[in-house]
């Protein structure tokens, strides 16, 4: 690819705009005779001036670019910054408006002054003519630009006056909405579903932006039901214009969707109303708080965007994002947990159910996939309080090891509300996951208890082992807004514990004199743990969870014999080790 330096660029525009001089001049001499014998053989200098000034008004492409050299013929050099030409100065100076745009208006401008001053040797049919033939010389071999890019535009250009004067989008009658409000009755939670009143969404565009502002689209979020549940949510457009160039071409808008789209022209673009519905919601059951994924709308309302005075409006576009308006309602209830013993002389007596309800839009839905993860829980735990306790047995050390272990992990209550939700502000609206709940649940307040009984040379003792304490999970969440995120508000729905063991060491009887005491320097470690929610591995909503877990634990005694003397006793109990990795959700 050929690049030229700035030195080289500014050489070869400046042989373009000589060889593009050159032919206006003649063209001058056809169309101007009068200015043409004014200038003399300065006609090609008056031209370069005049191409010079149109680069700095922005007029780069030629065909902006020779029809300002003709307004230099009507008007004289430099006429845009002379007084009595204010309207000539607002329009070039103005960044809101386009090189096309501008030209135009000032050609506009033009012919009506000259409609309102008869003169036979300047009037609007010499100078369309003018204006005419300075386009055609453009075409010409000789004086077409060779950069690329600058040939012809590609799109004609608007030469009526037709532009929108305000483009409103607004979303219809939001009555058949509801949400789930939680609130105490008693000990109970109560929920309810109730008719909600949404802030009204209507948006209305009628000012030309801001010089340097970009064009960005407007972005409004929208609720909807799936399009098997009828009409229920819809779209209003309204476009109005002022000058129109064809009254059934323009307005146009055009509605485009992943399913397809459709364009109106002319009267029926004026009012749209256009249906919404949000994407099917399958068969999978959502996971909590998962939040819904939006389809979308892309809109954009058009039509020449040329004014005779003032900025244009021009083409308006809107990005219109479609919710699911599904509102659901979780309610959990987890059932009692049996004490657990090893030895086990008999079958363990078994867990009470979880008693768990969700519901749709009061609509009853499967709760047996939740159901089944909550039923893990205690044969999880009890799995590995088995294998601790098959670790301590085969320690030959530990004789006649028991262990009992009441659980009471995550009882209690909790209900949970969920739904798509929209922050309005004045300039368009966002979806986001509307989020209430009242979390009243005991994490944990498990008691851990062992008995064992250690030999060491000709010494007997007994010893015993407890772990207790108590971990609430109590919170109240209340997501109403966008801020703080949703990973803010739920990770914060979690406890964590530690629960130290407390030893006791009984003397007993034996052929020897020695004795087992209790040393200061015991490291037993605690029974660690952490309830809450966490985010699903595959990202889609959140779950329930419970770890408990088991820091490593020896036992210091201090041996005592009247014949050998002291000495000091170091007994392992167990390692690092992990009880309860549970999830449900």
């Amino acid at each position: 690819m050929l690049r030229l330096t700035h030195e080289q660029l500014d050489w070869v525009l400046a042989q373009q705009r000589s060889r593009m001089a050159l032919a206006l001049a003649t063209t001058i001499q056809a169309r101007w005779p009068q200015l043409a014998a004014q200038l003399g053989d300065r006609a090609a200098a008056f031209v370069d001036s005049a191409l010079q000034q149109a680069q700095r008004h922005g007029l780069v492409h030629p065909t902006h670019a020779v029809r300002y050299v003709n307004l230099w013929c009507v008007w004289g050099p430099a006429f845009d910054d002379k007084p009595g030409f204010e309207w000539a100065t607002d329009i070039v100076r103005d960044p809101r408006r386009s090189a096309a745009v501008k030209v135009q208006q000032l050609v506009m401008q033009t012919r009506d002054i000259l409609k309102a001053r008869p003169n036979p040797a300047l009037g609007v049919e010499a100078f369309d003519a003018a204006d005419a033939a300075m386009e055609a010389v453009i075409v010409q071999p000789g004086a077409m630009p060779w950069l690329e890019g600058y040939q012809q535009l590609r799109v004609p250009e608007p030469r009526t006056a037709c532009d929108l004067t305000s483009f409103d989008i607004a979303l219809g009658d939001q009555s058949w909405r509801h949400e789930y409000r939680l609130a105490w009755n008693g000990q109970a939670i109560l929920a309810q579903y109730t008719p909600l009143v949404p802030p009204a969404q209507r948006f209305r565009t009628d000012t030309p932006p801001l010089p340097g502002t970009p064009m960005q689209p407007r972005q409004v979020a929208a609720l909807a039901d799936e399009a098997q549940r009828g009409h229920k949510a819809w779209l209003h457009l309204r476009c109005e214009l002022g000058e129109v160039c064809d009254a059934h071409k323009h307005p146009r808008v055009e509605i485009k969707s992943a399913q397809g789209g459709r364009v109106y022209e002319g009267l029926p673009a004026k009012l749209v109303k256009w249906p919404l519905h949000s994407a099917s919601l399958g068969d999978t059951p959502l996971a909590l708080c998962q939040e819904p994924q939006p389809s979308h709308l892309l809109i954009a309302a058009s039509s020449c965007g040329l004014r005779r005075t003032g900025a244009p409006l021009g083409q308006q576009e809107a990005v219109l994002s479609i919710y699911p308006s599904a509102q659901w309602l979780a309610e959990i209830l987890p059932g009692a947990q049996p004490a657990l013993q090893w030895p086990s002389a008999s079958t363990p007596e078994a867990a009470q159910p979880t008693r768990i309800r969700v519901m749709c839009d009061n609509r009853p839905q499967p709760a047996a996939a939740w159901e089944a993860d909550w039923a893990k829980l205690m044969p999880q735990l009890s799995q590995g309080l088995e294998a601790w306790f098959n670790t301590v047995q085969r320690n030959e050390a530990l004789a006649q090891p028991r262990l009992s272990f009441q659980p009471h992990l995550l009882q209690g209550q909790t209900s949970w509300t969920w739904g798509a939700c929209e922050a309005v502000t004045s300039s368009g609206s966002s979806g986001f996951l509307r989020v209430a709940a009242l979390v009243r649940m005991v994490a944990c307040a498990s008691v851990a208890e062992w008995q064992m009984d250690v030999r060491h040379a000709g010494a007997h003792a007994r010893v015993f082992l407890q772990a207790t304490g108590r971990a609430n999970l109590e919170c109240d969440v209340m997501r109403e807004s966008p801020e703080p995120t949703l990973a803010k508000c739920l990770t914060a729905v979690k406890t964590q514990w530690r629960f130290p063991w407390v030893a006791r060491i009984e003397a007993l009887s034996s052929p020897q004199l020695a004795t087992l005491a209790w040393d200061e320097r015991s490291k037993l470690g605690a029974l660690v743990g952490e309830a809450g929610l966490r985010p699903r591995p595959d990202g889609k909503g959140w779950q329930w969870y419970c770890q408990l877990k088991l820091e490593p634990a020896s036992l210091t005694m201090a041996l005592s014999d009247p014949l050998l003397g002291g000495a000091t006793v170091e007994q392992a109990l167990w390692p690092a080790l992990v009880l309860l990795d549970w999830s449900a959700g």
